[in-house]
């Protein structure tokens, strides 16, 4: 009987989570879950078990999370019940119920299971949680968590581009999260692995990282959304200096940006003036 793997993709939103997800599914057999009631098979597993455990979070730029102790038990609860993983105690749901659960959901996706939610990885208590979870059941159970990076300014900007972001806030949103990274590294065993890497070589490197032997070869990073933030004469945001330092340790060097003057700044603060509107109107914050 093969031992279980669980392998925990930890990253931000927009550092190619979802890519290397597929990759994982279609070159090296992982399941993912099926029935999710967010984009790109995101559970929200850890960040939901934090505020029914009632543990301290921050907010999410633009976010729902953290969730309300009720709608985290709601969401949590119909997400058990779609998966036929059992049910959570009404009103007073422990540790061990919350481990039991995603022992259940490794089960029921063996022999290997992908986990990515690039929630987890801004607010310490979920990584305490993931942490305090691996090393109950690390001898029963192969864990790989993948720390994955991107280029500052490439996850700003498709933030930007696909729901103008505040890129002031989102930049914060990066900073913090790697540096938990970096924080939790030696603690979770994490492997670092750059977004770059992965599309220049197309994963070849992560047969050895991951110990496994690929099932396929079909699976193709794509290269195009790598540099967007270069090409776009109308993007202009620049890095703080601590943003650029902390990039620095997964060696990147390159800030600059093709448009960094007052225009740009006329132009940011118009957009977020419209989308804040729009937000008053309706919410439009995403998961």
């Amino acid at each position: 009987m093969h031992k279980l793997y669980n392998c925990i993709i930890l990253s931000t939103k927009s550092a190619g989570s979802s890519a290397l997800q597929q990759f994982l599914v279609q070159d090296f057999g992982f399941k993912m879950t099926k029935k999710v009631r967010h984009h790109e098979n995101e559970t929200l597993f850890w960040a939901k078990a934090t505020s029914i455990l009632r543990l301290p979070q921050q907010k999410l730029h633009r976010s729902k999370l953290p969730y309300s102790y009720d709608k985290a038990f709601e969401s949590l609860q119909k997400f058990v019940s779609e998966n036929e993983l059992g049910n959570l105690t009404s009103g007073n749901v422990t540790r061990e119920e919350i481990f039991n659960l995603y022992s259940r959901l490794i089960q029921q996706n063996q022999p290997r299971f992908v986990e990515k939610s690039p929630h987890h990885l801004f607010n310490k208590s979920n990584l305490d949680l993931i942490s305090e979870y691996i090393s109950l059941h690390k001898n029963d159970i192969d864990f790989k968590v993948i720390g994955l990076v991107r280029h500052p300014l490439s996850v700003i900007y498709s933030g930007w581009d696909r729901w103008k972001f505040d890129c002031r806030l989102f930049e914060n949103e990066w900073y913090t999260s790697n540096q938990n990274l970096l924080h939790y590294q030696k603690e979770l065993d994490i492997e670092i692995v750059r977004y770059e890497d992965l599309v220049a070589e197309n994963g070849a490197f992560m047969q050895e990282k991951l110990n496994l032997e690929p099932v396929s070869n079909n699976f193709h990073f794509r290269s195009s959304s790598l540099y967007k933030w270069k090409t776009d004469d109308k993007f202009g945001h620049e890095l703080s200096d601590e943003t650029k330092q902390l990039a620095a340790n997964f060696g990147y060097s390159d800030f600059e940006t093709p448009y960094n003057n007052l225009s740009w700044k006329i132009k940011e603060m118009a957009t977020y003036a419209g989308v804040e509107i729009k937000r008053l109107l309706r919410s439009n914050d995403v998961a």
